[in-house]
């Protein structure tokens, strides 16, 4: 900022230089005007579809997970975004990332064989 820095005795103002750092977000990425976050989503939510609540910069919000969804596939949320000055704004963007359980019981294993079996 021209002029704002300190003034030296019988001398002229100097240059206010201000240096920002920007930390990282817990759960967004930003990309432009856009925000990118992972979503976390059980197996059987994505074979089946399922409703999450995500967190964006307006407060939670419920989106629908799509059945059959693949593991890295990215949802769109319009307008959920960085605001860009009047009603313009970024989009949302979900990385899907399915959770495999890494224990199953007796009953779940028997299950996801009969899948298995039936060519699943």
């Amino acid at each position: 900022m021209s002029g704002r820095g300190e003034a030296v005795a019988r001398g002229t103002t100097g240059d206010l230089y201000v240096k920002v750092h920007v930390e990282k977000h817990r759960v967004f990425q930003r990309d432009g005007e856009n925000l990118v976050m992972d979503l976390s989503v059980k197996l059987s939510d994505a074979l089946l579809g399922a409703e999450y609540k995500v967190e964006t910069l307006d407060g939670d919000l419920k989106v629908k997970i799509p059945e059959g969804v693949a593991h890295g596939e990215i949802l769109r949320v319009r307008g959920r975004g960085v605001p860009m000055g009047g009603s313009r704004r970024g989009d949302l963007y979900l990385k899907v990332a399915i959770k495999t359980p890494t224990k199953l019981s007796r009953k779940a294993q028997k299950l996801i064989e009969d899948l298995r079996d039936e060519g699943f």
